[in-house]
């Protein structure tokens, strides 16, 4: 019968190890040589064989999906943070172009506010010149409505 091998936790039981080096070069992992073995014994080291190359083909596979899955993962990691530079490029176009907008409209608006108020104070100047008794009269009556609208505001408070 055969010495059994020794085994340690510190060394793999499989030729695909990943921090170890290669076991196959190691002699005393290897199986003694038998001088005849039965053709069971045979078709079982056909079988092991068989499922340890697709083991480490499945290990591979593996790898390789990860390896794949990753770069595909930064590629679109990569494309989202380009496209959000764009769309936050375009929003700060937009916005100064609001702002430019807003600026332009407020200067209109304050134009057509001195405008009109020019216009209104040339108005008033032509009516007080055309009928003074009118407006010393409207006058007169804008301040009896003021009078007596703060009289009942007080009689209410009190």
């Amino acid at each position: 019968m055969a010495k059994p091998l020794h085994h340690s936790s510190d060394l793999a039981s499989f030729d695909t190890y990943p921090s170890g080096p290669e076991l196959a070069d190691d002699p005393n992992r290897l199986l003694p040589e038998q001088a005849q073995s039965s053709p069971l014994e045979e078709y079982g080291a056909q079988l092991g064989s068989a499922a340890g190359q697709a083991v480490l083909a499945l290990r591979r596979a593996q790898k390789k999906v990860r390896d794949i899955a990753s770069e595909k993962k930064a590629t679109v990691t990569d494309i989202a943070s380009a496209r959000m530079r764009e769309i936050r490029d375009e929003a700060a176009t937009r916005g100064e172009q609001w702002s430019i907008r807003l600026r332009e409209r407020a200067s209109e608006w304050q134009r057509q506010a001195r405008n009109a108020l020019y216009r209104a104070r040339l108005r008033a100047r032509e009516v007080k010149k055309q009928d003074p008794v009118h407006v010393v009269i409207g006058a007169g009556i804008v301040g009896v409505v003021i009078g007596a609208g703060l009289r009942i505001w007080r009689a209410s408070r009190a």
